[in-house]
């Protein structure tokens, strides 16, 4: 049953808490929306994250932003949609769980493993829905992905390989990329927080692995005090994946590709083509073409799903995931500082 949302709180309006506000209001334009913001440092973004100078968010939106969390939280809104730098998402989401306010929170869910099970017990003692945006779950393609690796189509899986490779000075046009959480350790900044999704997919896709090596570490001289380049292996016991993620590299892309003994997957963002591909010839090699993906559709698709399904979320498995994830990248670091493999309890 589709529970009825009333008054919905945005928590940070920098550039992803103003593209969940856009996209929110379009769902839902007679929904009162609020807002609590520390700074007034982002200013007004249009979609392309350009800024608009003529305009104001209060007026865009319809929304009254406040500057006192208790006094916003009073108001008792039905959601919390919260978008702060990543070392803040766990201390909002405990705050509004404890008040039987459902979240949705961005990822990672936080930059560390301390809290995290308190925060899941909050969650179930006080009956609320939470999920975290891990948006890429929700493109059709990636989720066929998930179907196909289900069937059993691919035989024994042999070989995974995930690559994300972007560049952090062009991200956001609108301020300077050294003051980005992304680049900030005491924001949870970090590549591979921050390039979480193919660790959240691998953890969708294939459980929790059984061991993780990780080098990298801060391959650019800007002085940032976080790594900016890694690749990871996750020993899944009879096949591996591996993921390269950088936020250091000017030639942008995005891609996968998923080795079985019976056939093979891959993927690529920048033309959105999946291929299946099967060695015995009795299985249709077959190619999925784009979707005509806008940079909006994934998270379009995502709070569609969330407004809908609000009143029926697992969050004990949206919890469980996400904890998993932030297990891996804990051990990444681990097997980075140290230079070892680091096992994991997947009991």
């Amino acid at each position: 049953m589709q529970k009825m949302l009333k008054r919905i709180l945005f928590i940070g309006l920098g550039g992803a808490g103003q593209r969940h506000l856009r996209l929110f209001r379009n769902f839902l334009p007679d929904v009162e929306l609020i807002a609590y913001r520390s700074t007034n440092k982002t200013p007004l973004l249009n979609a392309d994250f350009s800024v608009n100078e003529k305009d104001s968010i209060e007026e865009v939106y319809q929304i009254d932003i406040y500057d006192n969390i208790d006094e916003v939280l009073a108001l008792k809104p039905d959601l919390a949609v919260i978008s702060t730098p990543s070392s803040m998402h766990l201390e909002y989401a405990q705050l509004c769980a404890s008040r039987g306010i459902d979240v949705f929170v961005e990822k990672p869910i936080s930059n560390s493993l301390d809290g995290l099970q308190v925060l899941k017990e909050t969650v179930k003692s006080n009956n609320v829905a939470i999920q975290v945006g891990f948006q890429r779950r929700f493109h059709p393609h990636l989720s066929k992905v998930k179907e196909i690796i289900k069937s059993g189509q691919l035989g024994q899986l042999l070989t995974v390989n995930f690559t994300v490779a972007s560049y952090i000075p062009k991200w956001h046009p609108y301020e300077n990329y050294l003051d980005l959480y992304a680049c900030r350790k005491e924001l949870g900044g970090g590549v591979l927080l921050t390039e979480i999704h193919e660790i959240d997919l691998s953890v969708w896709y294939f459980g929790m692995p059984k061991s993780v090596v990780c080098v990298g570490g801060t391959y650019s001289n800007v002085g940032i005090d976080v790594e900016d380049t890694v690749s990871l292996v996750l020993d899944y016991i009879k096949f591996s994946v591996r993921i390269n993620l950088t936020f250091w590299q000017k030639h942008h892309e995005r891609n996968f590709s998923i080795y079985g003994e019976e056939g093979c997957l891959s993927w690529n963002q920048d033309d959105d083509l999946l291929i299946e591909e099967y060695f015995n010839k009795t299985v249709k090699n077959t190619k999925h073409a784009n979707f005509n993906f806008d940079n909006d559709t994934m998270f379009n698709l995502q709070i569609k799903s969330l407004i809908e399904n609000i009143g029926t979320l697992d969050s004990d498995a949206n919890m469980n995931d996400s904890i998993a994830s932030m297990k891996i990248i804990e051990a990444a670091k681990e097997s980075m500082q140290e230079n070892t493999v680091v096992r994991l309890d997947i009991s």
